[in-house]
């Protein structure tokens, strides 16, 4: 892509972007790659080492929207520069004609109410184009544009979401998509516990590494055994996992000591899995072996090194239990962060790769969390999250989505620290009401996918600690949110 330059508009849009620094392209293999920034006289110069055309994404105000990530159509270098609303709004434009193009083929069926929209944004953004000479008038009118295709693509993505479950649940009567609590601590002692069983139908038991090894070389059984034992008294489907997780808050603090060492981390990695997977073999059918590899810097590992133990992990689970499914779990599927990150491969080529390389992975897992700071993404709406599904789809494996969503901005005491709920992203400071719409549309989506297998919510709970600050179903007294009614009216409509 060699050099870009856009000409920014005069107003609080241009500072966010120079503010937030949140600007990254993508080549033909759809992967971020190292991208310079300079903001100054009006201008944002990208520069990269690449000099194929690619396309440019940053977070960008829509009115009733937030803040959502934005692309451009695909550029190509030249000497003067573009206007970055102006190509933004056609970016937009161009992705929701294009996929109204390809579901209308494939028999979607629209109303006059969609075509209403587009030609309103068609119009604005000639507007907006024609309207070079004055810069104000083409900023108000691309963001014209940028809006009402914001709007046609929300109204695409609900109507294909209503006709293909119509249609599938016309041919099955009931879906065998999973809907997963992911377990956190005992179950039997958590608040709220007794409405799960009704809400899901699967129960992923989640101690993690830390949990079930505090003393090197001592592993305590009872937590995952009570996880485990809860989900069976339930009749519930039953997973377990991720063994692994690349993240410091999942790791045991003895392991520390060997920060750095590749081979002793790799080997201590190995016999966890090996004791786990062979305790429970033949009684846990799917395994979550690993989760975000090669995209944290944690324990001094390289990339390579991540990815190499990620592998021998799951050598070791199939050996120990040939007959259980093996998911990859990775996060920030949009990898943006790859901007500014040192790792090269992506969570895309990074499944894709080991898939390909034969070491067991039956399914792989996106974790979805929009509107958080690390490990979450920036925020997206429904239109980008379902691309982004037929996307991984390539891969050829079912997926298993993870989605968590804040009921709140305000402060959480057992949420991790150091993530944050960025609500300049969002058009209004989240609320529950908020949450359960999000969680309702974004899992009857998920679920409307054919080659998703699972959708599961990682936090029951924000009475226990957790990740995502006021990302679970229940307040801290164990009372459900209004997330829990919506998900179980899903589960009730629409799964076996």
């Amino acid at each position: 892509m060699g050099v870009l330059k856009f000409r920014l508009p005069s107003d609080e849009a241009a500072a966010r972007v120079a503010g937030q620094r949140r600007v990254y392209t993508t080549g033909l293999d759809r992967t971020p790659g190292r991208l310079g920034l300079d903001f100054r006289n009006g201008l944002m110069t990208c520069s990269s080492d690449a000099s194929e055309s690619g396309r440019l994404f940053t977070p960008w105000p829509v009115p009733g929207f937030g803040a959502p990530v934005v692309g451009t159509a695909t550029l190509g270098e030249r000497p003067s520069p573009y206007v970055l609303a102006l190509e933004l709004a056609r970016g937009k434009l161009n992705d929701v004609r294009n996929q109204m193009a390809d579901w209308t083929q494939l028999g979607l069926r629209t109303d006059s109410a969609l075509a209403d929209l587009l030609r309103d944004s068609r119009r604005a953004f000639v507007r907006a184009a024609l309207d070079a000479a004055d810069p104000d008038a083409s900023f108000v009118a691309a963001q014209e544009s940028l809006e009402a295709s914001t709007r046609a693509g929300a109204l695409l993505t609900e109507t294909y979401l209503a006709q293909v479950l119509q249609n599938r649940l016309a041919v099955t009567g009931r879906l065998g998509t999973g809907l997963t609590c992911v377990l956190s601590g005992d179950p039997d002692r958590a608040a709220g516990s007794t409405s799960w069983p009704a809400t899901f139908n699967t129960a992923q038991a989640a101690a993690t590494w830390k949990d079930l090894a505090p003393s090197e070389g001592k592993i305590r059984w009872d937590l995952l055994d009570a996880q485990v034992a809860w989900a069976r008294k339930h009749r519930m489907n039953v997973e377990a996992g991720p063994l692994i997780e690349f993240r410091a808050g999942s790791l045991p603090d003895w392991i520390w000591l060997w920060d750095g060492d590749v081979e002793t981390i790799g080997g201590f990695v190995a016999d966890h899995v090996r004791q786990v997977v062979s305790r429970y073999r033949g009684k846990v059918p799917v395994w979550h072996v690993a989760h975000r590899p090669a995209g944290h810097d944690v324990l001094g590992l390289g990339e390579e090194d991540q990815i190499r133990i990620t592998a021998r992990a799951i050598q070791v689970a199939r050996q120990a239990d040939p007959g259980a499914q093996l998911c990859l779990g990775v996060d920030r599927p949009w990898m943006e962060w790859m901007s500014g990150s040192r790792f090269q491969l992506g969570p895309l080529h990074l499944c894709d790769y080991l898939i390909r390389s034969d070491v067991g992975i039956s399914s792989v897992a996106l974790e979805v969390a929009p509107g958080y700071s690390n490990p979450g993404s920036d925020s997206r709406d429904l239109f980008e999250f379902s691309r982004l599904l037929d996307l991984y789809s390539l891969l050829n494996v079912p997926l298993n989505v993870i989605l968590v969503a804040p009921s709140s901005a305000g402060p959480d005491p057992q949420a991790d620290p150091n993530v944050k709920v960025e609500t300049w992203q969002y058009p209004a400071p989240p609320t529950e009401s908020g949450q359960a719409d999000w969680a309702a549309r974004w899992t009857a989506l998920a679920i409307a996918k054919p080659f998703v297998r699972s959708v599961a919510w990682p936090q029951p709970t924000d009475g226990v600690p957790h990740l995502y600050p006021h990302g679970g179903l229940h307040r801290p007294d164990g009372a459900p949110k209004p997330a829990v009614a919506r998900l179980r009216t899903l589960r009730d409509d629409l799964l076996a």
